[in-house]
């Protein structure tokens, strides 16, 4: 017996480190090789470039301005800086620690999973979320947008929330880990503060609480956002605060802004999209369950509460999203660490209770699956998308003579308008400085770039105003004014 314990200990140990391994790879293998996306990312990113040039690490800017668009606390933003100093001004650098978090979401999961169900649901749960393909690819841990490291803190503060039944100072944990949320990605975190007082509600728990106990946790949800919000009252009074009540959070849930409409289905499509393999399955193994009346040990008094917390930690944000009016698909990536923990407890029990063939089952179909999504993510890693324009941009790094400099855009058939990647780009990759009016006002400024798109008419304007290619691709041209 203790032989057999062993070899299954050296199994679980084999399989981990195998799973573990494929997440790596899964979410670092070219991770600075992708062109930067617009909106979030490159928003995020040029936030943070600014903030560490100008040695402001509490108001965040844009292109030099007060960022009113972007009304997120800083958190995330010095997670970029981070990065930057770490792999330097590029999209890697960018991007680095939303890696490390869905890497740390993925591990606390597993070991939540494997101290509190067992080694079986570890490995299902952690199979689930190596090969999650929104988890991973999809405006999180392979771009420098808030979410990952959101969803990170997200995970901590709820599993420290379930481990306060026997330990109250893991209720600390998870009262800071929501502060951290709120500095990542603000309102958002409102999730988990719904989710902690629900669960000490529903447990009873709050009952087991004094006065000392609340005032600490009170002061682990609020200090942290209040010290913040004293120093960044310093700068502009209440008027970023009222963008984050009135805008981010009022307008968000009361209208859908920005072109991001839904109905009541929505986040149920974006599921069934992205993981309906994966809810296949589960349904298939609570029916099998049904069925078989194998037993569910969560149901049980000792584990009612983690039944309760896991419950909650997928409920509470899909019906809050839901009747916020403002639908985006990633607003939901928190739910996905408690299925995965929902899947490997349900096929955990009917490895332990099951028949010989409803084991093999299930081993063939969560192996067809995760062939199934890995197949989709290798697809991804392997064929990433060019960005031309950026890639011309990119050229410029080693130019001599570039930093400081001003670049202006010319698109001689569209509208003159920067993008928001085109901006980061050239922050990162040439420190240059971003201006507007095109190419009358680039030919009025001595020493500046000018990027120019190639279409019948761009020789004749290099011609016309004695123009030097300082570089050039199928898309475009950088050029300067002859030094001649």
């Amino acid at each position: 017996m203790v032989h057999f314990a062993r070899k299954f200990l050296d199994l679980y140990r084999i399989g981990m480190a195998f799973l573990l391994g494929l997440a790596c790879f899964n979410i670092f293998y070219r991770l600075g090789d992708f062109p930067i996306y617009s909106w979030d990312e490159a928003r995020h990113g040029v936030n943070a470039y600014e903030m560490l040039k100008k040695g402001n690490f509490v108001v965040s800017t844009y292109r030099g301005h007060i960022d009113y668009w972007n009304l997120k606390p800083p958190l995330s933003f010095w997670a970029n800086i981070a990065g930057y100093k770490l792999a330097g001004f590029n999209a890697l650098g960018l991007r680095l620690f939303s890696a490390i978090a869905a890497m740390m979401t993925i591990t606390i999961t597993a070991i939540f999973s494997w101290n509190k169900f067992g080694k079986v649901a570890s490995l299902f749960a952690t199979a689930v979320l190596t090969t999650c393909t929104q988890l991973l690819i999809n405006h999180s841990a392979r771009t420098g947008d808030a979410d990952s490291l959101f969803v990170f803190f997200f995970s901590a503060a709820v599993i420290s929330l379930l481990l306060c039944e026997n330990r109250t100072k893991w209720l600390y944990v998870s009262g800071a880990a929501f502060a951290l949320a709120f500095l990542t990605k603000s309102w958002h975190a409102g999730n988990i503060a719904v989710i902690i007082g629900l669960y000490l509600l529903f447990t009873k728990k709050y009952t087991q609480l004094t006065v000392i106990n609340w005032s600490i946790l009170a002061g682990c949800m609020v200090l942290p956002i209040f010290i913040w919000g004293l120093f960044r009252y310093q700068y502009d009074g209440v008027t970023f605060f009222k963008g984050m009540i009135f805008y981010d959070l009022l307008k968000r849930s009361s209208s859908a802004i920005e072109g991001h409409i839904g109905d009541k289905f929505y986040y149920f499509d974006v599921f069934w999209k992205y993981f309906k393999y994966w809810l296949t399955l589960m349904a298939g193994l609570m029916a099998a369950l049904i069925l078989q009346n194998a037993p569910i040990n969560i149901f049980k008094s000792e584990k009612k509460s983690l039944f309760i917390g896991i419950c909650l930690w997928i409920i509470v944000p899909l019906l809050l999203f839901t009747f916020a009016k403002t639908k985006i698909r990633w607003y939901i990536l928190p739910v996905y660490p408690p299925i995965a923990i929902v899947i490997g407890i349900l096929a955990s029990k009917l490895v332990h209770h099951g028949k010989l063939l409803t084991k093999t089952l299930i081993l063939v179909s969560i192996l067809m699956v995760s062939f199934h999504y890995e197949q989709e993510i290798q697809k991804y890693l392997l064929h990433p998308k060019a960005k031309p324009h950026l890639s011309l941009i990119q050229s410029l790094y080693k130019t001599k003579d570039l930093k400081g400099r001003s670049l202006f855009l010319f698109l001689p058939s569209e509208e003159n308008t920067w993008t928001q990647n085109l901006v980061l780009t050239a922050k990162l990759y040439g420190d240059m400085k971003i201006e507007d009016g095109g190419l009358e006002a680039f030919l009025q400024k001595d020493g500046a770039f000018l990027l120019l798109k190639k279409e019948y008419q761009t020789d004749g304007i290099i011609k016309a105003n004695n123009l030097m290619v300082v570089a050039e691709n199928n898309w475009g041209y950088i050029v300067r004014k002859s030094q001649s």
